[in-house]
């Protein structure tokens, strides 16, 4: 009997804890309904693709090495590698100026100008990677004041504007003298320099050395160097129509407001940056205006001529261009002098401020009684 309920009392206890499980999965619900796809990422190469897209990348290089800029002239001679010099005359420079702010010391094997000089390639490798490495307003160095702050056209004006203005040699105010001596080539080239009132030129017993002894009163200038002048490249000085001898002043060449990339990188020339009739003829509806530039042509022309029979200039025939020479001279022939000197290496024959110009030349031929 104690058997029978000892029984009894374990399966009572085995059908309560059967009782306790879960039981049989009742049959499955329907399906929730479906998100909404995520957004598709960007292609890693799309990016690349605005480039090296088997054309334009091709396009551009071809246009830039065909360029000036890329052919090395500039940095082939001595000026690429000078520390001075080298942040307009060499690529290393450049990106080192602007990437340090100064040039550390020369380089003994400058190099030509290419498409990462301007642009900061493959640093980010996004939209930013073709970048200007230097796109801020520039400050002129020939005064260290004057700002030309024109978007784009930052970039270029670096490098095209004066390196000085007159003053730097217009310094004398009493009389002083400055002996010089010349030998091969120079020796014709001198024998009639201008030597301002007391100076002299003398040949040697050999004749092989020509001692030239440049007399400089306090009216007059001395010309110290075969660079003297603006330098080679003072396109924004004159777009902004400032850095002119003397009494001429100008004005900003609103007409071309949007400065070099508005004539220099049409969609023909592009990367060249050759200046082409394209660009003009929005404004200019019936052509450049070519008989108006060749006129401001013969009148430089006329001035170099003029300055060339005063011995402030020679015209080199190899090189096809005018070089200043070491010279005494008035300050009304010195200011003539470096006015024609802007208007000649801006090379535009007005073009790029046609007003300011032709205030050059006006003074020059008033000066040199032209």
């Amino acid at each position: 009997m104690k058997n029978l309920i000892k029984l009894l009392s374990i399966l009572f206890l085995f059908g309560l804890i059967l009782g306790a499980c879960e039981g049989p999965e009742g049959p499955a619900g329907l399906d929730g309904e479906d998100g909404e796809d995520g957004l598709n990422g960007i292609d890693g190469t799309a990016t690349c693709f605005v480039c090296h897209d088997g054309t334009t990348i091709e396009t551009v290089q071809g246009e830039f090495y065909s360029s000036q800029h890329a052919l090395g002239d500039i940095a082939v001679d001595y000026a690429g590698g000078r520390s001075y010099c080298a942040q307009c005359h060499s690529h290393q420079g450049f990106v080192e100026y602007h990437t340090t702010g100064s040039i550390a010391a020369n380089y003994s094997a400058p190099e030509a100008w290419e498409c990462a000089t301007c642009h900061t390639l493959h640093t980010a490798f996004d939209s930013t990677d073709w970048g200007f490495r230097a796109s801020d307003a520039v400050t002129f160095l020939a005064d260290g004041t004057t700002s030309f702050d024109n978007g784009n056209n930052n970039l270029c004006a670096n490098c095209h504007q004066s390196r000085r203005n007159d003053d730097y040699y217009d310094v004398y105010t009493s009389d002083t003298t400055f002996t010089r001596t010349f030998t091969g080539d120079d020796i014709s080239a001198y024998t009639a320099a201008a030597v301002g009132p007391t100076g002299s030129a003398t040949l040697n017993g050999t004749n092989d050395t020509l001692t030239v002894v440049f007399d400089v009163p306090g009216d007059y200038v001395y010309i110290s160097s075969t660079h003297a002048g603006p330098h080679h490249g003072p396109q924004a000085n004159v777009f902004l129509g400032v850095g002119a001898a003397g009494s001429v002043t100008g004005t900003t060449y609103s007409a071309h407001s949007g400065g070099c990339v508005m004539c220099h990188m049409g969609s023909a020339s592009g990367h060249s940056f050759l200046p082409e009739d394209g660009n003009c003829t929005d404004c200019h509806t019936s052509g450049p205006p070519t008989s108006a530039m060749d006129e401001i042509a013969d009148r430089i022309a006329a001035i170099a001529d003029e300055l060339e029979s005063l011995h402030a200039i020679h015209y080199d025939e190899e090189e096809g261009v005018y070089h200043p020479m070491y010279a005494s001279i008035t300050r009304d022939q010195f200011q003539a002098f470096w006015n024609f000197m802007i208007a000649l290496e801006d090379r535009s024959d007005g073009a790029h401020n046609p007003t300011f110009v032709k205030a050059l030349l006006t003074d020059a031929e008033t000066k040199l009684g032209l």
